[in-house]
């Protein structure tokens, strides 16, 4: 098991309102459509409208629920995958927190960047707020932790590959690797553990 015993350095990060915009180089959300898409069905009509979501996989892909309680809003890990846009789904309208670094050496488009860090930038690392009304679809290479819970029993919509879960158990130095995982201890690495101003959830979320 991960040792958890290292010293730290905390860095605050502040919450911001998960948004289309705000959201745009981590992945999409999972959305009530603003403008309905051409997606009509031949045999309903108007009665059933789909709307296309970027999500990318593979026949591996995995489909799990987590039911999550609230822990203490600290980051010590990082992780991103490389085959497959992981995706959240709240159930129940049950908010939730996710903290998000931009990808770096694993580009969106499944390309390699041998110039670019295989860490999130630690400047850069943000937390957002999503309501409950809205899922995550990240993109490949994004960094991130498992979301946060902010009440009891909430239940989350995973969608990740077996090959993910498989890799998890590949635990190396408190890291794990493998063919659709990079998961980075940053406490390890550079002394440092970002924290959730949680004062932003009670009101003051940006």
């Amino acid at each position: 098991m991960p040792n958890s015993e290292l010293k730290k350095q905390e860095k605050l990060l502040e919450l911001k309102t998960a948004t289309p915009k705000n959201l745009a180089k981590y992945g999409h959300l999972i959305q009530s459509p603003l403008k309905l898409d051409n997606g009509n069905t031949p045999y309903y009509g108007e009665a059933v409208v789909t709307t296309s979501i970027p999500f990318l996989s593979n026949n591996d892909t995995n489909l799990t629920l987590a039911t999550l309680n609230p822990r203490p809003m600290e980051v010590r890990w990082m992780e991103y995958h490389n085959k497959h846009t992981q995706t959240f789904i709240p159930m129940e309208g049950k908010p939730f927190v996710a903290v998000l670094g931009a990808p770096t050496c694993r580009e969106p488009d499944g390309s390699w960047n041998s110039n670019a860090p295989d860490h999130p930038v630690l400047d850069e690392v943000e937390a957002f707020y999503f309501d409950g009304s809205c899922g995550l679809v990240l993109n490949i290479g994004t960094w991130h932790e498992f979301p946060f819970a902010i009440v009891k029993d909430t239940n989350v919509i995973v969608i990740l590959t077996n090959e993910t879960i498989s890799d998890l158990k590949n635990i190396v130095g408190d890291e794990a690797e493998g063919g659709d995982l990079c998961k980075r201890d940053l406490q390890k690495r550079f002394d440092i553990i970002f924290k959730v101003n949680e004062e932003g959830i009670n009101g003051s979320v940006k």
